[in-house]
């Protein structure tokens, strides 16, 4: 006897307010806008001459200020022609949404909600990998340089100083990648979603307020990264409310799936730990070459590391 799995029928849309189906329009076009074509794009738009000269034309007519894109890569997101080139953005996806909008009058379909949640999950899974792998290899912030420590606090950018506090401490660096892997991991298996995403949060509101309050030039993308973070927890905002409440809420009906997509996050998340082992391996030859290094010298910031007895506190 062979059993078949079967599937609902969706319910029919229910109809929307004007104002809910622009937001919801808007919302989407924006985000997946800024994931592709934004400040730290996918898609390199912003290196065509004529997306430059229309983003210099909007700047001069709106802010009355000319912009150039960098010739290069400058190490900054948050230049005046990336806030220009989001205004762009912001402007198309108020007209999309307004189209959007008045072509469908109902609310989104359940289709429609979960395209959405994958391209969310996805594209903060890779971002929160990227970053949490290079903390595991030092190399975002590195290994604190001897010569920086000759450099006083009032010689310090706040940026400066913020790299190089991290910089100081390898176990730090892995625990932050440990904070930035975990969550992409949960995101790329649907039952952990939730859980990733309010980790992301947590994760990306500590990251986005060291690049505002130290002056790091990623406050847009990290942002942006905050943002699909919180996007992801609205959209299972009933299921964390009935957490903290009591509230019966219906389970998840999780539509089958053809078995490459049951089996792609997995594989995923083999490929993932193993590019951690590898990082963290080449961290480690980094981190030994460094100790090797400054056996010989007398800086207790690059020599004491840590201790879990400590009779009397070290702090010159």
């Amino acid at each position: 006897m062979t059993s078949v799995m079967t599937v609902a029928p969706e319910a029919p849309a229910r109809p929307w307010p004007f104002w809910r189906r622009f937001v919801w329009a808007f919302g989407v076009v924006y985000v997946f806008l800024a994931m592709m074509v934004g400040t730290q794009p996918l898609l390199p738009v912003t290196a065509w001459p004529w997306v430059q000269g229309a983003v210099d034309r909007v700047s001069r007519l709106v802010f009355g200020q000319p912009v150039v894109a960098p010739p290069g890569p400058t190490g900054s997101g948050d230049t005046q022609f990336d806030w220009a080139w989001l205004f762009c953005l912001l402007c198309l996806s108020v007209l999309a949404g307004l189209v959007w909008a008045s072509w469908q009058r109902t609310a989104p379909t359940a289709r429609q909600t979960g395209v959405l949640s994958e391209f969310l999950r996805m594209a903060l899974a890779v971002w929160l990998t990227s970053y949490g792998l290079a903390k595991f290899g030092f190399g975002q912030f590195g290994l604190l340089p001897g010569g920086t420590l000759d450099i006083t606090y009032a010689d310090s950018s706040p940026m400066g100083l913020l790299w190089r506090f991290m910089g100081a401490s390898a176990g730090y660096q892995w625990l932050a990648g440990v904070a930035e892997v975990l969550p992409a991991l949960l995101l790329l298996h649907r039952r952990t979603v939730t859980l990733g995403a309010l980790m992301a949060a947590v994760t990306m509101t500590n990251v986005f307020a060291l690049n505002l309050f130290y002056d790091v030039p990623v406050k847009l993308f990290s942002g942006h990264l905050l943002l699909i973070a919180t996007l992801l927890l609205a959209m299972d905002a009933r299921r964390l409310r009935a957490l903290l409440t009591g509230e019966a809420v219906p389970a998840v009906v999780w539509a089958p799936q053809v078995w490459w997509r049951r089996l792609l996050p997995w594989v995923l998340t083999c490929v993932i730990l193993v590019l951690v082992g590898m990082n963290m391996r080449a961290g480690l030859q980094v981190l030994r070459v460094d100790r090797a290094r400054t056996q010989v010298t007398q800086e207790p910031l690059k020599t004491r590391g840590f201790h879990l007895i400590n009779e009397v506190p070290f702090h010159h």
